[in-house]
């Protein structure tokens, strides 16, 4: 599948344990003591609705504004940090100035990016392996609990040669 908007193709095979629940985002919002206004609900249900999709700021406003043209940009933004703020929506930079967000979903996620068509693939911890592990202990550091996102070349540009 193309997300033609921002030319990024998605691809998510997933094995059987790795299910894709969303958190009541009304719910986690009103329990950080957060209002729950109308622009908030519509953005979060934007991302949402394709819980597997990877939206700009600029996509979320464009559907929200297809609703309700009076709102801003800059209400996009700020309330794409509180979702991010919330543990609701990840904000994922995939390189190249290309800042995307989706849901947060229950297991954590990485990303392996095309560097030729821009395709984004999900890959989880099981493929990675024992890789935290080996780098802290290589470097010293203490990873943070965070995405990792690998850059290459996907399968089908591989083909296309």
């Amino acid at each position: 599948m193309r997300d033609s908007a921002a030319g990024v193709a998605h691809h998510h095979p997933h094995s059987a344990d790795h299910t894709h629940a969303l958190p009541a985002g009304a719910a986690v919002l009103r329990a950080r003591g957060r209002r729950l206004t109308r622009q908030r609900r519509m953005i979060w249900e934007v991302l949402a609705a394709e819980p597997d999709r990877h939206l700009s700021a600029g996509e979320v406003c464009e559907r929200v504004r297809a609703e309700v043209p009076s709102v801003t940009p800059s209400t996009v933004y700020r309330t794409l940090d509180v979702l991010v703020e919330a543990g609701l929506a990840l904000r994922t930079d995939l390189g190249g100035d290309r800042v995307f967000y989706e849901p947060a979903h229950e297991h954590p996620h990485h990303h392996l990016v095309c560097e030729r068509c821009g395709a984004v693939r999900h890959v989880h911890d099981d493929a990675l392996g024992d890789l935290r592990t080996r780098v802290e202990a290589s470097s010293g550091y203490a990873l943070a609990p965070r995405e990792i996102t690998l850059f290459g070349t996907c399968p089908d540009c591989r083909r296309a040669r």
